[in-house]
């Protein structure tokens, strides 16, 4: 069975997860280990230049590091667990899969570890399994225990972890994944203090400002030179636009926000305060820039959101939706978000 076709059944599994239907059965575990004839990196990951599976080599049977007669490695594959027949409950079958994905990865093979085709995407089908599961925590942390064995293999996971689920132009980008990353990583007794301290860091600024909390309040200078408090603007909802004048795509979603029928009929009605905030301090393009009308628009002058990480502010623009009691109700979120939260669709 190639592992196209196992991958086809794991997506199948998690549908039928969704609908209840406990017949279908994961794939049997492969006689040999083999690379995919087509294998292609996720939409999402470039593939690295000098990363590539070997081309020439042959798979051995029931190895993954065996060597073909020119010494080159060969070929590789990744190998799914095998669920237990006894397991009818779809919970118990996606808590199974997610606990024991990586009961067949050999973590200190540095060869794997730089072959996107395989470790790459395992980490995403495993990302599309997490949602289905009950023991997602208990899941990650097992990944990042056993990667922490040997460092190339857990730098290759952070790396991973940071790609898909942190960054804001992946499509996985997941926060509430992400924070279990961090978290499996600062309670890791494998892990040295040095590693420790960028995930301590990272967990710090994600869990401030999360959908259900109240917003930082904050302090910005006004066009008109009069400071004034984020949490003085009165609306039934609050828009922050936090951006940087000098940010070409700044621009273009201010320009799309300002455009927005939504967006323009709330702000029109009253219920709907837009602040857009320039965080990159008082300049000329700033004062020279023109504003939507209704909008309010301000100055971060000391920096000190980007300074004291007051918002994660990892990319420019970054959206976030507020209530009236400037709860928030949208995180780091995109324009068509934002368009059908204010529609309607999910009040």
């Amino acid at each position: 069975m190639t592992r196209a076709d196992k991958l086809l059944l794991l997506l199948l599994c998690g549908a039928c997860m969704l609908a209840g239907c406990p017949e279908i059965r994961t794939a049997e575990r492969p006689e040999t280990a083999e690379c995919p004839e087509t294998a292609e990196c996720p939409e999402t990951a470039e593939c690295p230049e000098t990363a590539e599976c070997p081309e020439t080599a042959e798979p051995a049977a029931d190895t993954a590091d065996s060597e073909s007669a020119d010494g080159i490695p060969g070929r590789r594959a990744f190998r799914l667990p095998d669920v237990p027949e006894a397991l009818r409950d779809p919970a118990d079958r996606a808590d199974y899969l997610a606990l024991h994905y990586w009961d067949c990865f050999d973590f200190a093979d540095t060869v794997l570890l730089s072959c996107p085709e395989i470790t790459e995407q395992a980490f995403v089908d495993f990302l599309s399994v997490l949602p289905h599961a009950r023991e997602a925590a208990a899941a990650v942390d097992t990944l990042y225990s056993r990667a922490a064995v040997r460092s190339e293999a857990l730098y290759c996971f952070i790396g991973l972890g940071d790609k898909y689920l942190y960054e804001p132009n992946s499509p996985m980008c997941d926060e509430e994944l992400y924070i279990l990353v961090l978290r499996a990583l600062t309670a890791n007794p494998r892990i040295g203090e040095a590693d420790k301290l960028r995930p301590r860091r990272l967990l710090e600024t994600v869990s401030k400002n999360r959908p259900g909390d109240k917003a930082a309040d904050f302090e910005f200078l006004g066009r008109d030179g009069v400071k004034r408090r984020m949490s003085h603007l009165k609306a039934e909802y609050t828009l922050l636009c936090f951006y940087d004048p000098s940010c070409d795509e700044c621009g273009r979603v201010k320009g799309r926000l300002a455009a927005s029928p939504a967006v323009c009929g709330m702000v029109g009605e009253g219920r709907l305060a837009v602040l857009s905030v320039n965080v990159a301090g008082d300049s000329g393009a700033w004062r020279d820039a023109a504003v939507p009308e209704g909008w309010t628009d301000g100055c971060d002058v000391g920096e000190r959101l980007v300074r004291g990480a007051v918002y994660d502010l990892k990319a420019m623009p970054t959206l976030y939706l507020l209530d009236r009691e400037k709860r928030v109700l949208l995180k780091d979120t995109s324009v068509g978000r934002l368009e059908a939260k204010l529609a309607g669709a999910d009040f």
